[in-house]
């Protein structure tokens, strides 16, 4: 009989002493709780390391790094549990999780091979927990396999699978690939292109079970001040899951214009955040973001941008952060 763990939780957290016990709750009302929770805290310098100790709903395992090595690196030591349990989980310390997320999420790869992964839908909440852009809940569909190009047509969008919001079959395997610590904004985009093209199957949980927290402390704002991370990275991004993708002639053609038209009205809208308050920032986001992409793709990039805000209004909402 193996000694592997069936699910193993796994929260990366550094100073997260304001929203893990939310996190460390969800965890605790699961249908279906994990087997371990550990908590690889990276050098806190806050209360954190305090609160996971006396936490009494979970037996948490509590593993202090003598130095802070950042997020990625952290969750890199999140995906060594993968030899200890048959799925691996991982959820970033100001995030939250339904009731149903595990049995949800087991369920849908039982019976898949290893190395396998399922997904679910998420939602955002604001620090306080409240719910933003709240839309009217659907009734929840059935599970769907997806296929490794339809993932990284997603992903060389942008539109990545969520921290937190993917659990990994792994019964007892390494995992293959690893995070890149070198892209803070934009490794978690690079590693679920990767994640997608090695694994056996991929399954859509099209179901709410996540909850993602904007708040003004979170990387994702922190990286705003970041050109190289919060631009060039996504840039980066948006490449390697182009280039993992399997088409070919005009097809690839097309996309490939179309995502450099994407990036354009994507680093447009960045400019557009912060130009009230930093108008020199915005202008190296200018200047980093244009040598890019030719000049046709940046004008049809920045005129969608135009057109979209004055017929649907601006998606810029910074009250979500704050």
């Amino acid at each position: 009989m193996s000694d592997r763990a069936r699910i193993i939780s796994v929260i990366p957290v550094y100073n997260g002493e304001r929203f893990i016990r939310v996190t460390l709750d969800s965890l605790a009302a699961q249908t279906l709780r994990p087997d371990r929770v550990i908590v690889l805290d990276d050098a806190s310098t806050d209360g954190t390391a305090q609160l996971v100790e006396t936490y009494e709903p979970l037996d948490c395992e509590l593993i202090r790094s003598e130095k802070n090595e950042g997020l990625f690196f952290n969750f890199n030591q999140a995906l060594s549990y993968a030899t200890e349990c048959d799925f691996l989980h991982y959820i970033c310390a100001d995030d939250v999780l339904l009731p149903g997320f595990m049995e949800r999420m087991t369920a849908a790869i039982t019976d898949a091979p290893a190395p396998a992964f399922s997904y679910c839908l998420p939602e955002f909440i604001d620090k306080d927990g409240n719910q933003l852009d709240a839309k009217p809940s659907k009734p929840s569909a059935d599970t769907y396999e997806v296929s490794a190009n339809a993932l990284l047509a997603q992903h060389s969008e942008c539109n990545s699978l969520m921290l937190g919001g993917v659990l990994i079959k792994s019964l007892g395997q390494a995992c293959p690939i690893a995070f890149r610590t070198d892209m803070p904004h934009a490794a978690d985009c690079v590693f679920y292109s990767d994640l997608a093209k090695v694994c056996k199957q991929r399954v859509a949980v099209p179901e709410v079970l996540l909850q993602i927290r904007r708040h003004p402390f979170s990387m994702t704002k922190r990286n705003e001040e970041n050109i190289q991370s919060w631009v060039l990275d996504e840039w980066e991004a948006i490449q390697h899951a182009f280039g993992l993708m399997q088409q070919q002639g005009l097809t690839r053609w097309l996309r490939r214009q179309k995502l450099r038209c994407m990036f354009a009205a994507r680093s447009r809208v960045k400019m557009q955040q912060i130009a009230d308050e930093k108008p020199d920032h915005a202008r190296r986001i200018y200047e980093s973001a244009r040598p890019k992409v030719p000049w046709l793709h940046w004008q049809l990039g920045c005129v969608t941008v135009f057109f979209r805000d004055l017929f649907f209004g601006s998606s810029i909402n910074k009250e979500q952060w704050q």
